[in-house]
């Protein structure tokens, strides 16, 4: 399995090629069906791929692709510059019990031990492959792996065990960064060590030269901990030779570190050195993480102590004259959490940092410059003569603080960030609203995707579509679990719910990037769907949402006798003619989100338990199709999107087939009921040969999105949702623009 594949997929996993060429990215391979490692993968995503207003890294983490006997993918895609390859090995994956499970096993321990051959430890790879153990039973995996080294996790607990994966990861997506070998000859069980390395910046008084003198305290525990990992540590009162001189040692010390640890006890703002290393590490732009561990109280803060992350060390909010046993025993668990904490915080502060300014680097112009953290003033102020704008990673800054920097410098300098860009985008006239199709989608998994990744991408989404100033139309429904006797089938995810929650947690966002309010969502919600919306719902919309609540579509031609309505009008679809009206109600409100829209995205989507003709994202498709709008679609989250995007290049799929639809409860009798009323409707096969037809000109020409083919091939597989967003506009313009 080299760069590429080296297979021919299935037809149910077809893989689109990828024209985007992302930094770094870190793919999860694991036995879908062992949930220790399936929850591992879970914590992995949500360390390595933060969101954007979060402090952590946003590396994108895909995991692979499950197959449905439970083997390996048939192909590993290494689109990016540099992949890291965690391959989570348990009793699951190595389990021989039938021959089934031997035939699986066999293929994963092939695909480990072809994997460590093409991108060996000691080789040039720009790639790096970890096995972990996750039991006992992993070594078992293969005969070929009987002498391979493993992280092993089997014989760690509690919070360490994650952490210690955390941190190799960290640390070779660091060196892969860095361009660093991959520092082989060593078990994999033991963390490459150079150059990683954390300056450790502290006051004498708190670590004596003899570091045995002193029993307690952060700078001892912090050391004590890099000393376990291994992590390297750098500090003066050990690593300045004899005879070294300090402001040359000091700087040596901090150029050659991934990132300064400072240790902020009462003491450590009164010395000239420590704020020496910390403005040394400020001018060589090396990440900085801050250590609160005052006690009392300090006279003067340093100032430059800003613009970091901070964690609180918690030994030192107690008074140091309790000495009970009990105190003591608390004082040691707390050091020793809290330095493992901050040691895996410096770390990945380090590989965010790395990350973000190689990414920005590809932004930059002439006479520009690519920060890796926000700018201040010390940095502004030692900025390369002319330059013109600083690009830093997003969060903005408030607009209050940067009013503040511009006279820092004697020409105006433009501060700015990917989101603050988006905020600049010129929408053109013919653009009014976007319409997002999304829904929980049942084979997400197969395309190496998860429903936590269907739902942040679907808030990043909507978020850098709003702060772009466009309006946002969405047809989900909001509070469905309130509805009685679970008649309207939800997803597990409201994303209605969901996506107004995280306009209201951005409204500080957009205040400082826009200037503005976003301009709220629409939800467009059919009939009879929103009769049982109460004062509850309606309170919800606020000003995130405003509420597009539909009549019946004209054309029903139900009596009131047939539709026998409750009180407040509502009609369950419990009955073929109810359903009928459900369903024209359904096709009807969006066709009309598709003539009050300009454009639309689709991702995931149900391809059951819907409840109208076809699934929801399905059939929205279709509609923006023979209208020919503009149309956007996701591949990564499997669903119907997915579905129209196979069948447009001409794949068979089963999900449109008579059989199929045949199978689905009450499938049959919503037709019947749809040609006792004289309504003509497609046949699975007479859709599918349409799309096929339509599609056979290519998906630049059928989506009519204003993209070429490789930019839509590109979106099908993207799992960057700036990179997404970027290209989504990109159409937009080309397409919309006057």
């Amino acid at each position: 399995m080299g760069v590429g594949r080296t297979a021919a997929p299935t037809t149910r996993d077809v893989a689109y090629e990828s024209t985007m060429i992302s930094t770094l990215r870190i793919q999860v391979l694991f036995h879908w069906e062992s949930d220790q490692a399936r929850q591992l993968a879970g914590r992995l995503y949500r360390t390595f791929s933060a969101r954007p207003m979060s402090d952590g890294p946003r590396i994108p983490v895909r995991y692979g692709s499950r197959q449905l006997d439970g083997g390996p993918p048939p192909t590993i895609d290494l689109a990016a510059e540099r992949e890291i390859i965690v391959i989570l090995v348990d009793e699951r994956m190595a389990r021989r019990a039938r021959e089934s499970d031997r035939l699986i096993a066999d293929k994963w321990g092939q695909l480990v031990t072809d994997l460590l051959g093409q991108h060996p430890p000691t080789g040039a790879s720009p790639h790096r492959v970890l096995p972990v153990a996750l039991d006992a039973d992993a070594l078992q995996l293969a005969p070929t792996l009987n002498h391979v080294s493993f992280v092993r996790l089997d014989v760690r607990h509690g919070e360490d065990r994650d952490r210690h994966l955390v941190l190799h990861i960290a640390v070779r997506g660091l060196r892969a960064l860095q361009d660093l070998p991959q520092g082989g000859g060593k078990p994999a069980d033991v963390l490459p060590d150079i150059p990683v390395r954390l300056f450790i910046s502290h006051a004498k008084k708190d670590l004596p030269a003899d570091p045995a003198a002193i029993a307690e305290g952060p700078v001892k525990a912090i050391l004590a901990t890099l000393t376990q990992l291994p992590v390297q540590g750098w500090y003066d009162s050990a690593d300045i030779p004899a005879g070294g001189r300090f402001p040359e040692e000091i700087r040596n010390g901090v150029l050659n570190s991934s990132a300064l640890v400072a240790v902020l006890t009462d003491s450590w703002s009164s010395r000239e050195w420590c704020r020496r290393e910390l403005l040394e590490a400020k001018l060589a732009a090396r990440p900085l993480i801050v250590v609160d561990a005052i006690e009392a109280r300090v006279i003067r803060l340093f100032p430059y102590l800003g613009n970091a992350v901070t964690l609180r060390w918690r030994a030192a909010i107690a008074s140091s004259d309790i000495m009970d046993t009990a105190w003591v025993e608390l004082r040691k668990n707390w050091e020793a959490e809290d330095a493992a904490l901050v040691i895996e915080a410096a770390l990945l502060e380090a590989l965010r940092y790395q990350y973000e300014h190689r990414r920005l680097l590809r932004s930059i112009a002439g006479n520009e410059v690519a920060l890796g953290t926000p700018p201040e003033a010390l940095t502004l102020a030692h900025l390369p003569q002319g330059t013109s704008r600083v690009w830093y990673p997003d969060p903005p800054l408030g607009r209050e603080e940067l009013d503040r920097l511009q006279p820092i410098s004697a020409a105006k300098i433009d501060l700015t960030t990917p989101l603050s860009e988006l905020a600049r985008w010129k929408r053109p006239t013919g653009i009014q609203t976007v319409a997002v199709s999304l829904s929980t989608a049942p084979d997400t998994d197969l395309y190496g995707g998860s429903p936590e990744h269907l739902a942040t991408f679907a808030d990043d989404l909507v978020l850098y579509l709003l702060i772009a100033g466009l309006r946002v139309a969405y047809g989900g429904v909001l509070g469905h679990d309130a509805l009685q006797n679970g008649i309207i089938v939800g997803d597990d995810i409201n994303y209605v719910e969901r996506l107004l929650a995280m306009v209201r947690s951005h409204s500080l966002l957009f205040s400082e990037v826009v200037g503005k309010p976003p301009v709220p969502i629409e939800n467009w919600v059919a009939w009879p769907i929103h009769l049982r919306f109460g004062e509850a719902e309606l309170r919800c919309y606020g000003q995130e949402a405003t509420l597009k609540d539909l009549p019946p579509p004209p054309d029903l031609g139900l009596t009131a006798q047939e539709l026998n309505a409750s009180v407040n009008a509502f009609v369950p679809p419990d009955t073929p003619v109810r359903r009928y009206a459900w369903a024209k109600s359904l096709t009807f409100m969006r066709t009309s989100m598709q003539q009050g829209t300009s454009a639309r995205i689709a991702m995931g989507g149900r391809l059951t338990d819907y409840k109208g003709l076809w699934p929801g994202v399905l059939e929205e498709g279709i509609i923006t199709l023979r209208a020919g709008q503009p149309l956007y679609l996701l591949g990564l989250f499997g669903g119907a999107a997915r579905l129209l995007l196979d069948v447009l290049r001409g794949i068979k799929r089963d999900e449109l087939t008579s059989p199929w639809l045949s199978a689905l409860p009450g499938s049959d009798e919503l037709r019947d009921e749809y040609r006792r009323r004289g309504q003509t409707f497609q046949t699975p096969e007479e859709l599918s040969a349409e799309l096929a037809q339509r599609g056979a000109s290519g998906l630049s020409t059928v989506l009519n999105n204003g993209l070429s083919e490789d930019e839509n091939i590109e979106l099908v597989n993207a799992d960057d949702p700036q990179r997404i967003v970027a290209l989504i506009l990109k159409g937009l313009r080309s397409k919309l623009a006057p």
